[in-house]
């Protein structure tokens, strides 16, 4: 599974200006929920003999200003986590005033400010615009190939997020000015396109900003132990891994990595099947 993707520069005459154009990314990728499973032995897939998995392509044009713009409205300086105060009244005004700023910021602030955690919900609605062209296209590049059903287009979206490089972002960044700034450990879906790497959850959050920008289908997260992964409300197949929420059925997408739809890593599974989880309902 390979990503070619060049960058292009339009240079203007020097008498105007210097401008640059979004830059084009062109994405190849294999879909692999297109193999013929014959059967699962452990979290391994027994295919068909001869078959191939469907490659797809698009060019995306990206804008860094655009890139720079959604990753700048996340995160919060870490001088706002140092709270000085005179009583215990004055304390809690001043971390419910932080709870407030850091959630205008895509945070939310747990134990009175000594934990701080990625406000899924924020990332998608702030990332919905944003992305809705390109999921226009990654459909569009889908159905050239045939994809018509919601579960085939859901599977073109999903093998294009997980062939995306899986690398942990760091739990803060460095703005113009110098200033630390906390993300908790996610960057938001824009820069996740643009850099193409992230891990569970910023992978995740991509998937969901594509999918939910044109309503092709409700998505929902799991997190069980130290790991997130995707619930998609598609009706499940017999080999599905799945859970109910709602009264309705989730199809579980592991996103990290190349996993078919309706298949996660048995060591995950195990925990769902205990209903050792946490579903986060979104947007």
């Amino acid at each position: 599974m390979t990503h070619r993707f060049n960058n292009s520069l339009l240079l203007l005459p020097l008498f105007v200006c210097i401008g640059f154009s979004p830059a084009k990314h062109q994405f190849v990728w294999d879909d692999i929920n297109t193999r013929e499973v014959m059967r699962w032995e452990g979290d391994t897939a027994v295919i068909k003999q001869g078959t191939k998995m469907q490659e797809l392509e698009c060019m995306l044009r990206i804008d860094e200003k655009d890139v720079m713009f959604a990753s700048e409205s996340f995160g919060i300086p870490e001088t706002w986590t140092t709270i000085s105060y005179t009583d215990e009244k004055d304390l809690a005004k001043k971390q419910q005033i932080l709870e407030q700023k850091a959630g205008s910021h895509g945070i939310k602030m747990r134990n009175g400010g000594n934990q701080f955690l990625v406000d899924y919900a924020w990332v998608i609605t702030k990332s919905i615009s944003p992305l809705r062209q390109f999921a226009k296209t990654i459909r569009s590049t889908a159905k050239r190939q045939g994809y018509r059903s919601t579960r085939e287009l859901v599977g073109a979206f999903a093998s294009f997020v997980q062939t995306l490089e899986y690398r942990i972002p760091s739990d803060f960044r460095i703005n113009e000015e110098g200033e630390k700034i906390l993300t908790a450990g996610a960057m938001m879906p824009l820069e996740t396109l643009s850099k193409k790497r992230g891990d569970c959850d910023t992978k995740s959050l991509l998937f969901a900003s594509l999918v939910r920008s044109i309503d092709l289908v409700d998505v929902c997260f799991i997190v069980i132990d130290d790991h997130l992964f995707a619930g998609v409300q598609l009706r499940a197949e017999r080999d599905d891994h799945s859970i109910r929420h709602r009264g309705r059925d989730w199809v579980l997408v592991e996103l990290s990595d190349s996993w078919p739809l309706g298949r996660i890593p048995l060591n995950h599974h195990n925990g769902i099947v205990k209903g050792k989880y946490q579903v986060v309902d979104l947007p």
